[in-house]
């Protein structure tokens, strides 16, 4: 893509359907546009043009909060809906009665194009000569004033977007990725001090060292574009900087080969946006997205005292390439900054369970897909919302499921296959939402792993939300196997996910990177060792781990309801001591707007 132009994704935080209730008026069209277009051989002129719905008229609340994710000022919102047969050919936007209304430049005006729907067989869009397909809903193009575009519809449904105009805050980027703190002269960005969210972030963890705080996942581009003036890198290279890494890493290996499926051209990682790995790891090939980023920061302005946090336990141990350049230290601001979450204020300790395990999914993953297989068919409740077959198992760097398992591990082997059978046949299965449709998984690299859903965005997870939801369901069972984000990879990490059994006053069984277990102690938590074998958490081959959790699942799954009920009475003082631990950790805070 060109200057001019940006794409992006926020997720889907609209329902599905309801855009053609709408009352939609043609858009007009100037008649120089007319004529020039008749002129390059144009000559239906009714197909001109889609019809709008626009500010003028009540919006969605939805509309404004996703208006609030760019930073641009004088926002104004239209819908746009393209007829079978609509065309708009190569343009540029005047915008003339915008600049009236609100008084400003051409050159500061932007136009952001968000798709509501998936891409379907005939929606076209062109910015910049750059031709943009396959897209799915919640992606987003931004585009500057004089940037020529197209957008037409030969396909057989209507193609709905919303425009959302705006003026470019001079102090401001485009996204709010990354936050910064104590920062000396940037005055061409805004600190990070206008949302409710940021600001209790920055009055709770940070003190006055000049900090960054990084939301996603993958490069850093906003840092790696950051030139200091020599003011600044004295200032910075006295006072230290802290670079705060609310995600896990998206690592990858030095050399690594691109992986290309039908919608993708490539990427160095083979899960979307980072990769998981064999057992055998050389720390000096390991590299990081993010961190890849702080160095040519620290290269581009000579900084020397950088110090990086991240929820990657040992961190340091297996990214040594990066310590010449900066500080690795296990700090997890996401982890402890999730004081939203909506938690239940009072559970009991109950016995009056009548299930054995929960096991909760959403996004899609190998080792999610092979623990919903297991325990789908046994005394459980699972979310589940794909269909795939055993072969996307198949060209994995740490399972080989065919060669290895059905020789080696012939029970576990079956019971998988016959559990995939299972989920196919039940799929989508819901618990706390209502997910419509199954989402097929047909490739091993999996470069959208989303469910199909009208409920949540792919940002906001459902977890962050659910707990009333999922209260009845946890009240039944007696063990969560919480399959957590990462597990193929060799720095522990763990999330809300982990947090949430605790919170119902449940044990636990671990699905995450080796070592995780004993990271969580480090934090103050105990696990149920006196119970079940947790030596899984020391082994670093991720088909054993996964292999050793299994016969944890049948060694449980053997016992009654009666049994496990004694047991968890035996129990009773962990599962108190993390509930306490959990919500010291992230306390509950008040934020003021």
């Amino acid at each position: 893509m060109s200057k001019k132009w940006k794409r992006g994704h926020v997720g889907r935080v609209w329902e599905r359907g309801w855009f053609d209730k709408l009352d939609y008026t043609k858009q007009s069209i100037q008649q120089y546009e007319i004529d020039e277009w008749e002129k390059l051989g144009y000559d239906y002129i009714k197909s001109f043009s889609g019809s709008m719905y626009d500010s003028r008229n009540e919006m969605p609340a939805w509309v404004h909060t996703l208006g609030n994710l760019f930073d641009l000022n004088n926002k104004t919102y239209t819908f746009y809906r393209m007829h079978t047969l609509e065309i708009m050919p190569p343009h540029i936007d005047h915008y003339s009665t915008y600049m009236k209304l609100f008084g400003v430049e051409y050159s500061k005006v932007r136009r952001v194009l968000v798709m509501l729907e998936d891409w379907k067989p005939g929606h076209y869009l062109e910015v910049d000569g750059t031709c943009c397909t396959n897209w799915i809903a919640g992606d987003w193009f931004m585009w500057d004033s004089d940037c020529p575009h197209a957008a037409s519809n030969i396909g057989v449904e209507d193609r709905y977007t919303l425009q959302i105009t705006g003026t470019i805050l001079e102090t401001a980027s485009s996204m709010t990725t990354l936050h910064w703190f104590n920062i000396l002269n940037l005055p061409e960005k805004l600190e990070s001090t206008r949302t409710p969210y940021t600001r209790v972030i920055r009055e709770k963890f940070f003190d006055d060292t000049p900090t960054y705080l990084y939301m996603f996942n993958g490069p850093i581009t906003e840092l790696e574009e950051i030139k200091h003036d020599a003011e600044a890198i004295n200032y910075l290279n006295h006072q230290g900087i802290s670079i705060y890494l609310n995600e896990p890493l998206c690592s990858y290996i030095e050399g690594s080969p691109v992986i290309k499926n039908d919608t993708q051209v490539g990427t160095k990682h083979n899960m979307w946006f980072y990769s998981e790995f064999s057992k055998e790891i050389n720390p000096h090939t390991m590299r990081a997205d993010e961190l890849d980023s702080i160095i040519k920061y620290a290269k581009n302005n000579q900084l020397t005292n950088i110090t990086v946090y991240t929820g990657d336990y040992d961190a340091e141990k297996y990214y040594p390439v990066y310590t010449e350049y900066m500080k690795l230290v296990t700090d997890d601001i996401f982890i402890k900054s999730q004081f939203h979450l909506r938690r239940p204020a009072r559970v009991q300790l109950t016995k009056k369970f009548t299930k054995k395990f929960i096991c909760l999914n959403w996004r899609y993953t190998r080792h999610r897909f092979l623990l919903s297989a297991y325990v789908s068919k046994l005394s459980s409740y699972v979310t589940w919302y794909f269909k795939a077959g055993v072969q996307v198992l198949n060209r994995s760097p740490w399972l080989d499921i065919f060669n290895d398992w059905s020789v080696n591990n012939p029970n576990e082997f079956f019971k998988v296959l016959d559990g995939i059978i299972y989920l196919n046949h039940h799929s989508p299965m819901n618990l706390d939402l209502k997910i419509k449709e199954p989402t097929l998984i047909g490739h091993p690299y999996f470069f959208d792993a989303f469910p199909n859903n009208d409920v949540i965005n792919d940002i906001i997870t459902p977890g962050e939300d659910n707990y009333s939801k999922l209260s009845e369901f946890y009240s039944d069972v007696f063990v969560d196997i919480v399959t957590e984000s990462r597990y193929a990879q060799p720095t522990a990490n763990f999330s809300e996910k982990t947090l949430q059994p605790m919170f119902f006053k449940k044990p636990f069984v671990l699905a995450a990177p080796p070592k995780t277990l004993e990271y969580i102690k480090t934090l103050g938590f105990k696990t149920f060792s006196d119970f079940w074998d947790e030596s899984y958490d020391d082994c670093f081959d991720h088909a054993e781990r996964m292999i050793k959790i299994f016969k944890i699942i049948d060694e449980i799954n053997d016992k009654s309801i009666d049994e496990l009920r004694t047991m968890y009475d035996q129990m009773s003082d962990i599962i108190e001591h993390n509930f306490v631990v959990a919500n010291t950790i992230i306390p509950l805070v008040e934020v003021k707007k």
